[in-house]
């Protein structure tokens, strides 16, 4: 599997308000949802580059939309990220996608630890909150079609983790896991993810996925000790204007 194959999955998993296309560009509406669902990005993603005037296209295109120049680029599309580097477009969130089948990874948590949940209770909104997730990126899990669900994990006997998961295509997309800082380092996170990766297998989930800044080592740790092998990478080009 690669980056490219998992470009649908990253789409409907976590949508946009609202697709448009700029010429070679979809220019999505992202309505405050977060880079991934407002940045620029080829149509085709085995496509390399786009002209200048394309890239100006796409520019206006988020403008008109109220948001700032700002693209995604696959790690395969480096003409098209020296174009944006000469514009001035700075280079921030280098982030690995990773992949596992999901069967090598399921298992039943432990009683009362996590629970697929949907629509996710007050107290995971509350959770992703510590994180910065706020009610646009809600927003977004709301628009993912099923099947989906939330995870609250629990330790202690009281609410610490939440996630959520989509499924496209057969394959699962983990998004949005949040630990609350004091009950890291427990094992809730590794919990988490197999129960997680249990219901997407009883979903018909042949491969379980998700995604991670390379700055993340705490959970790039976490996923590889769990299995999970990279399929490649993406970055964003972003500018000040």
């Amino acid at each position: 599997m690669r980056l490219c194959d998992l470009m649908p999955v990253i789409a409907a998993t976590w949508p946009t308000a609202e697709l448009h296309q700029q010429g070679p560009f979809i220019v999505p509406d992202g309505a405050g949802g977060g880079q991934r669902v407002s940045a620029a990005r080829l149509c085709d993603p085995l496509a390399e580059d786009a002209t200048e005037a394309e890239i100006d296209t796409a520019i206006g295109g988020l403008a008109a939309l109220g948001q700032p120049p700002l693209f995604m680029l696959l790690d395969h599309q480096g003409a098209l990220d020296a174009r944006l580097a000469a514009r001035g477009f700075n280079r921030r969130d280098e982030t690995c996608a990773m992949t596992v089948p999901t069967a090598d990874i399921a298992a039943p948590p432990p009683p009362i630890t996590c629970f697929p949940i949907w629509p996710p209770l007050a107290i995971q909104s509350e959770i992703w909150a510590t994180g910065g997730i706020g009610p646009a990126r809600l927003a977004v899990m709301d628009r993912a079609p099923l099947p989906k669900a939330s995870f609250l994990g629990r330790t202690q006997d009281r609410p610490a983790g939440t996630a959520f998961v989509a499924i496209h295509d057969r394959i699962a997309m983990l998004h949005a896991l949040e630990i609350l800082p004091v009950h890291r380092r427990r094992g809730l996170g590794a919990t988490m993810m197999r129960a997680a990766a249990n219901w997407a297998l009883d979903q018909g989930a042949g491969h379980f996925s998700l995604l991670v800044t390379v700055e993340n080592k705490p959970a790039l740790g976490l996923y590889a000790s769990l299995g999970f092998l990279p399929v490649g990478q993406y970055h964003y080009r972003a500018k000040t204007i």
